[in-house]
């Protein structure tokens, strides 16, 4: 192998359950006695038999322990908000923008907030980016970055990221010791420990709504009545359904936000990067036999960012959402993509940061880097951001 292996991270538990397509190519790798993709094929019904249906019946039967404890979650949070309890919702010293979603896994936060960190900082303001560190190496603060703060860190090579469950702590780091000006919160609309300036939820167009369930038997973490505490809500890969879908998606979640601003994306696949940090164009695998792995939480559209570069994608494999990956890992790939007559191994961002290859038994190894343009609601929401702004400058 010729290939400096990272150590282990931790692996997520989710995997997103649109997985249809990818299922024309890959083999399917599992983790322990239970794969995941499995357990979410039986929650969306797309799994039949007798054990699907109990296990459906069993994870219906803890939603509703669930469920209360969650309303009763936020009912706490709501009267520490209407009655400004401060020892409840702490606030911090700068303004603080929150990204986040209502469902578990992938809705295309990184590329957002990489994207609201770079406009932040055309506005010549110092951004700091503070997440919980799902993953990460070291739990008990920002000393130990998951592949997610690694991605950013590439990409954001201005930005400081802290990684801690202690988010308000996080944000006395970042006033104290970098000076900062104003905050993003990744994957925070559930973290409501910290106050928000302007709170942002990300809702995927591919699989809008959990399968309209809460978790376990959905992957709703919150009822759709939530979104009422949203500022905005973005709608995300808006491109990749169809216009009556997307029609009936607005028109639900119009109906849970009034006259608050709803705004749509869709992501970009932009450029080609290895390990080293050479770059190439996206037509370099035009036309090429490529093998692809990933371990993000929806894989599905992984793929169909692929399937736009017009290469011929012979084999894959799909990990975990936040795989750690090991040498047996990367030899398994490279094997694998050998054994397909693949000439490139193309991966996510998120997965080359900790595979750390150029190469695997030879065959050269790429990220696709991912950008998000709007295509609907860019006006108001950058609107949101300059009035923070301002008040920042008012305040100097």
């Amino acid at each position: 192998m010729d290939h400096p292996l990272l150590s282990a991270r931790g692996v997520a538990s989710v995997v997103d359950v649109r997985v249809t397509l990818i299922k024309r190519h890959r083999h399917e790798h599992t983790s322990g006695m239970f794969d995941q993709t499995k357990l979410l094929e039986m929650i969306s019904g797309k799994r039949k038999g007798f054990v699907a249906g109990t296990v459906r019946a069993g994870l219906g039967c803890l939603t509703p322990l669930y469920r209360i404890a969650i309303q009763g979650r936020n009912r706490r949070f709501d009267r520490a908000q209407m009655k400004n309890n401060q020892i409840v919702i702490k606030r911090a010293a700068i303004p603080v923008i929150s990204v986040g979603n209502l469902t578990t896994g992938g809705t295309g936060k990184t590329p957002l907030v990489i994207w609201i960190a770079r406009f932040l900082r055309t506005r010549n303001l110092r951004v700091v980016l503070i997440s919980r560190g799902y993953g990460a190496k070291n739990s008990g603060g920002p000393a130990g970055p998951n592949d997610e703060a690694l991605e950013m860190e590439h990409r954001l090579i201005d930005v400081p990221h802290l990684q801690d469950p202690d988010r308000y702590r996080m944000s006395e780091i970042a006033v104290e010791e970098f000076e900062s000006q104003i905050i993003v919160l990744d994957d925070a609309f559930q973290h409501r420990q910290l106050h928000r300036d302007v709170d942002l939820v990300l809702i995927d167009a591919t699989e809008p709504f959990g399968f309209n369930r809460m978790l376990p038997r959905g992957l709703l973490r919150e009822p759709l009545s939530s979104l009422r505490r949203a500022d905005a809500v973005i709608l995300t890969r808006a491109n990749l359904v169809s216009d009556r879908d997307r029609k009936n998606i607005l028109a639900r979640i119009r109906s849970q936000i009034g006259d608050k601003p709803i705004a749509e994306t869709r992501t970009t696949a932009t450029r080609l990067l290895q390990s080293d940090g050479q770059q190439a164009d996206l037509e370099s695998v035009n036309g090429q036999s490529v093998f692809f792995f990933c371990g993000i939480g929806n894989p599905d559209n992984f793929l169909r960012t692929l399937e736009q570069l017009q290469c011929n994608i012979a084999d894959s494999v799909v990990y975990p959402d936040h795989h750690a990956y090991q040498r047996a890992d990367l030899e398994h790939i490279g094997r694998s993509a050998m054994a397909c007559g693949a000439t490139a191994i193309v991966c996510t961002h998120k997965d080359l940061v900790k595979v750390c290859a150029n190469r695997l038994s030879g065959i050269p190894v790429y990220a696709v880097l991912i950008d998000i343009e709007f295509i609907t609601g860019q006006a108001e929401i950058e609107q949101s951001f300059d009035r923070l702004a301002d008040q920042i400058v008012a305040n100097k």
